[in-house]
Order: C-alpha cells, then sequence, then structure tokens
C-alpha cells in the first residue's frame, strides 16, 4: 500500500516532518518506510517521481545534509540544504539573532 506522511500545521510550515516521520518510525515503520514517506512515496502520489523523491540521474537535486539522524529531534541539524543542485542560505533572523547576542555577550 503506497503511502505518505503529511505535516498540515499552520505553525511550523513543514519542519517538523521529518521527525513526525522518526515517531512514526518509533510506532513501527522502519527508518526506511519512514524516509520514504516523505521523500519518494509523497513524489508518487503527487505524480512528480520522475523529476523528485529519490536520488537519481535526471532528477532535481533536492537534499539536506544533517551532522545526525534526520528523523531524531535531538541529534539533527542541518548544516547543508540543496534546491534544484543550488545550495540554498540556512541562515535567517533567528540565526541572525543568535550569532549577534553572542558575539555582544562574548560567548564566543
Amino acid at each position: 500500500m503506497l503511502f505518505a506522511l503529511n505535516d498540515a500545521s499552520e505553525e511550523p510550515r513543514y519542519r517538523n516532518l521529518s521527525f513526525n516521520a522518526g515517531t512514526a518510525a518509533a510506532y513501527g515503520l522502519t527508518k526506511e518506510q519512514a524516509l520514504q514517506a516523505i521523500t519518494l512515496n509523497a513524489a508518487q502520489i503527487l505524480g512528480i517521481a520522475d523529476k523528485t523523491g529519490s536520488i537519481e540521474k535526471g532528477k532535481d537535486a533536492n537534499i539536506i545534509i544533517t551532522d545526525g539522524d534526520i528523523l531524531d529531534m535531538k541529534t539533527s541539524n542541518v548544516q547543508f540544504a540543496f534546491i534544484q543542485g543550488r545550495e540554498v542560505s540556512l541562515e535567517n533572523k533567528q540565526t541572525q539573532l543568535y550569532n549577534r547576542y553572542q558575539y555582544k555577550y562574548h560567548i564566543k
């Protein structure tokens, strides 16, 4: 049976999708099934699996790289993100404030 996971919550805007997949893995899916439920399965259901959803030649290179388990909220820290093969800046207002106050209070 083909299925996908979704995070329809308006607040986090899909930021917790991988952690929802991790929760599904904790309740019975294998980690591979959980990851596939938010990548390839979703692409197949949407009819775009020929363009995205898995890492294959000719598909969009939409990839994130973490320093931990992508399905684990405690160990996952996104280091790099690529959309269609182009690196995307991970800097935002929160990272700017974090760096600003580290400098201001001599934490670094």
